[in-house]
C-alpha cells in the first residue's frame, strides 16, 4: 500500500528522507507531537478514553525483536503502527518527549515496517532530548547526498561490502577543514574497491575531499569507534523494509 502522509510529522518525515537537510524541522516535530506505543499503564489496561499518567505509574509496553536485540516500536499514526501489527493490540498515544525520556536505553524504530520510518540508537535518543537533533553521521544540513549516493551505488554492486558509515572530522579540530570520514566494513579487495570509490567519485563529485577506513567492528582501530556509534547510511540486506531516515 503506498504511504500517504496521515499528519504533519508524517509530511516532514518524507521530506527529511527525500533531502536530509530539511530533517531538524522533523525532530522538532517529533518531539512536539505524540507517538503511538504498544502497551498499557498499570491500573488502566481498560481505558478507553484520555487520561494522564500519575507519578509512579508504570507503562507496560511492548518491544519487538531483530536479529536478537529488542527494540521499542513505535509508530506516528494508526495506519503505520496497523501495517505492523499481526494481531489485535493495546496502545497509548504519548508525548514523543516524555516517552523517549521515559525509556531512555532502549533502542527505538519509528513506523518498523513502514515504507518510511527512523531508527534511534540509545546515544542518539540521549542528543535528541539533550540537543533536539542527534549528531548522526554528519550534520544533515551538510548531508553530502551525492557522495553518499555515489558510494552507495558502488556498494552494491561489491558483494563484500556489508555496511558503512559516515562522519564528519576536523583535522586537529579546525571546524572549516572538516571532511567525511568513511568506514567500511567489507569481506573484500579494499585496494581494488578504494580505486572505484575514487572512480566514481570523480565523477558524480569532483574535487570533494573525503577520506576512507576499513572497519573491523572485532579489533576497532584508528576512528571505527566514532563510526560504530552512528547509524549506517549502507547496509547490505536492510535490516526493516523502506526508506528510513539516516
Amino acid at each position: 500500500m503506498p504511504f500517504v502522509s496521515e499528519n504533519r510529522l508524517e509530511e516532514a518525515l518524507v521530506r527529511a528522507v527525500e533531502n536530509p537537510a530539511t530533517a531538524p524541522d522533523f525532530y522538532r516535530l517529533l518531539l512536539e507531537n505524540n507517538l503511538l506505543v504498544l502497551g498499557t499503564v498499570e491500573g488502566q489496561e481498560d481505558a478507553t478514553s484520555q487520561f494522564s499518567l500519575e507519578p509512579g505509574g508504570q507503562l507496560k509496553l511492548v518491544t519487538g525483536e531483530r536479529n536478537g536485540e529488542r527494540f521499542l516500536p513505535v509508530f506516528s499514526s494508526l495506519p503505520r503502527m496497523q501495517t505492523y501489527l499481526k494481531e489485535e493490540s493495546r496502545y497509548l498515544s504519548v508525548n514523543a518527549r516524555a516517552l523517549l525520556d521515559l525509556t531512555r536505553g532502549a533502542p527505538v524504530v519509528l513506523n518498523p515496517g513502514s515504507d518510511y520510518g527512523r531508527e534511534f540508537t540509545p546515544q542518539q535518543i540521549e542528543q535528541l532530548l539533550d540537543s533536539g537533533s542527534p549528531q548522526i553521521a554528519m550534520g544533515e544540513a551538510e548531508y553530502p547526498v551525492a557522495l553518499a549516493n555515489a558510494l552507495t551505488a558502488v556498494f552494491e554492486k561489491d558483494s563484500g561490502v556489508q555496511t558503512a558509515w559516515m562522519i564528519n572530522i576536523a583535522p586537529g579540530g579546525r571546524s572549516g577543514e572538516s571532511h567525511p570520514l568513511i568506514g567500511i566494513e567489507t569481506t573484500g579487495d579494499m585496494a581494488a574497491l578504494v580505486a572505484e570509490i575514487e572512480r566514481a567519485a570523480q565523477e558524480k563529485v569532483p574535487g570533494m575531499v573525503f577520506d576512507l577506513q576499513r572497519v573491523d567492528r572485532a579489533q576497532p582501530a584508528h576512528m571505527a569507534g566514532e563510526l560504530l556509534k552512528v547509524q549506517p547510511f549502507y547496509q547490505r540486506g536492510p535490516s526493516l523494509p523502506g526508506r528510513f531516515l539516516n
